[in-house]
C-alpha cells in the first residue's frame, strides 16, 4: 500500500556494459592483407554498362560467324585497345 505522502526514491545506476561484443575490427594498417578484396580472380563479375541493341546484335553475329566466344572476343578486343592506348594490361 503506497501512501501519497510517501516520497518515491529513484536509484540511478550506470547502464551495464556488454562484455560479449568481441574485439573491435582491425584497421587496414594492422592486417597483412592489402585492402578488403575478398574475391578470387576466377570469379566473374558484371561490368555494369549498357550498349545499343544494334551493337550487341553485330557483336553476337560477328562471334557466331567467326566461331569465337563472346567473352574471349571481348577480352582480346579490350587487350588490343589498351595496348593501342599505351597501357599494358595487368597493371
Amino acid at each position: 500500500m503506497t501512501d501519497a505522502k510517501t516520497p518515491r526514491i529513484s536509484i540511478s545506476a550506470p547502464k551495464p556494459r556488454r562484455s560479449d561484443k568481441g574485439e573491435p575490427p582491425q584497421s587496414a594498417a594492422d592486417t597483412v592483407v592489402v585492402g578488403n578484396n575478398t574475391r578470387t580472380a576466377s570469379e566473374t563479375v558484371d561490368i555494369n554498362f549498357k550498349i545499343p541493341a544494334e551493337l550487341r546484335k553485330a557483336f553476337r553475329l560477328f562471334c557466331a560467324t567467326h566461331e569465337v566466344s563472346q567473352v574471349s572476343a571481348f577480352k582480346e578486343a579490350l587487350t588490343d585497345y589498351m595496348k593501342k592506348k599505351g597501357w599494358t594490361p595487368g597493371e
